[in-house]
């Protein structure tokens, strides 16, 4: 696969204009890369719960929409959290009916 075609399948994520995490599951080259847990891409981080002035936030542990899920590699189907990971095994199985 050339950069264009690994670049044009990252695009391909609905936060990609606003993102600068270095591992992303859209990327070919995801196994190459290196990082810690806080340059994990929003879809796979898991949900991580904060509470500030009494209000609790979540943050990660939401599902990749399935026009994006649809271009992640299996190859980097590990670095999903658990609820992108489960719906990409459906949409794949749901794929294989057909």
């Amino acid at each position: 696969m050339t950069n264009d075609e690994s670049y044009n399948n990252l695009k391909k994520c609905p936060r990609f204009d606003k993102c600068n995490q270095n591992l992303c599951p859209l990327d070919i080259g995801l196994p190459l890369r290196i990082g810690g847990s806080g340059e994990k891409c929003f879809w796979m981080r898991p949900p991580s719960k904060k509470t500030i002035h009494g209000k609790v936030f979540i943050s990660g542990g939401q599902v990749m929409p399935d026009g994006s899920l649809n271009f992640v590699p299996e190859s980097n189907l590990e670095w999903l959290n658990t609820p992108s990971k489960k719906r990409w095994l459906e949409i794949k199985k749901n794929e294989t009916k057909f």
